[in-house]
């Protein structure tokens, strides 16, 4: 398409250079998935605190559900017959980044406390890593392990407000047992999500939010749903099932599959310096020990993300499309 525009060694440069604009777009997805569950954290518990648990998973999901049907239908063009002989795969994905996360997560907030809660979670990286380096031989360099380290060290860093003695006191709960459940479910979706490369992102999500909502329907007949009665916890139902459901899990689908797992694990940890930022511009104050922390941990990722990758023999993919 360049050929007879432009001279062949400028045509070589401007390919070279969106190329390397084009290996940027993954870790944007993932950074903007991040940004999309931070305000979760932010907005989800006020419509957790006006509704069942079961109602809330079932109206998250199943308002998503449909227009990422149709988004996937637009940009990506599946042929659904094949996608769906992929069914088993997705049902997977579907019960553990959709229904056992969510369902373990909010269950173990109600028994466990929020640093328990957080401090567990901020394993999920390096527990990413090291299933990464388990069951798809990718390399763990010294340079990862580093950039793990800082980062991890930042959120403790918060979690102890500064004092690091307070995580030799932590004591673990039913509710600490169910968030080492919560993390081992988003590790084995991000690895399976990786494997099923020749599954197109946004129809994967979006199937995986079909088959939840179609299970769904069976208990929801038989014990009705229940709906928030203030605006408040309205526009927080509303919110949570758009951007920390349907776009978060689609961009979050998107980068998993061009990034490697462990260094796409680490962009869990940019939730903390996201919510420092929306509790500042929420009217909230931010101390030192959460620029500290927060600071700690950007570096942590940046280690991580530049950390050089090892060349894999190049394979045929065939994308389901």
């Amino acid at each position: 398409m360049l050929s007879g525009l432009v001279p062949e060694s400028e045509g070589n440069n401007l390919r070279g250079n969106l190329k390397m604009k084009n290996q940027w777009i993954p870790y944007a997805a993932l950074v903007g998935s991040m940004l999309c569950f931070s305000g979760n954290f932010m907005l989800g518990g006020v419509a957790a605190g006006a509704m069942p648990l079961m109602s809330l998973m079932f109206v998250k999901w199943g308002t998503a559900a449909l227009p990422m049907l149709l988004l996937a239908a637009y940009v990506e063009r599946p042929n659904w017959r094949k996608v769906l002989t992929y069914w088993k795969t997705i049902a997977v994905l579907a019960a553990l980044g959709i229904a056992g996360y969510s369902f373990m997560f909010y269950h173990a907030l109600s028994t466990t406390t929020p640093v328990n809660a957080s401090l567990i979670n901020a394993f999920n990286p390096a527990l990413i890593v090291i299933a990464s380096a388990l069951v798809l031989k990718e390399q763990l360099t010294a340079t990862k392990v580093c950039g793990i380290a800082v980062a991890f060290f930042g959120i403790l860093w918060v979690l102890s407000r500064g004092d690091l003695d307070v995580v030799r006191n932590l004591s673990f709960n039913p509710g600490d047992v169910w968030m080492l459940g919560v993390i081992t479910c988003w590790t084995a979706y991000t690895i399976i999500a990786k494997k099923s490369a020749d599954l197109p992102p946004i129809t994967s999500c979006a199937l995986q939010m079909t088959f939840f909502t179609i299970a769904m329907i069976p208990y929801m007949l038989v014990n009705g749903i229940t709906l928030p009665t203030t605006a408040a916890a309205g526009w927080s139902l509303a919110y949570i099932a758009i951007f920390p459901s349907a776009v978060a899990y689609g961009l979050w689908n998107y980068g998993a599959k061009s990034v490697e797992p462990g260094i796409a694990g680490q962009s869990l940890n940019l939730v903390v310096p996201f919510i420092a930022i929306m509790t500042l511009a929420s009217g909230g104050s931010v101390n030192s020990v959460d620029l500290i922390g927060g600071a700690l941990v950007l570096i942590g990722v940046y280690i991580t993300l530049r950390s050089p990758t090892v060349p894999k023999l190049p394979h045929s993919v065939t994308t389901i499309a």
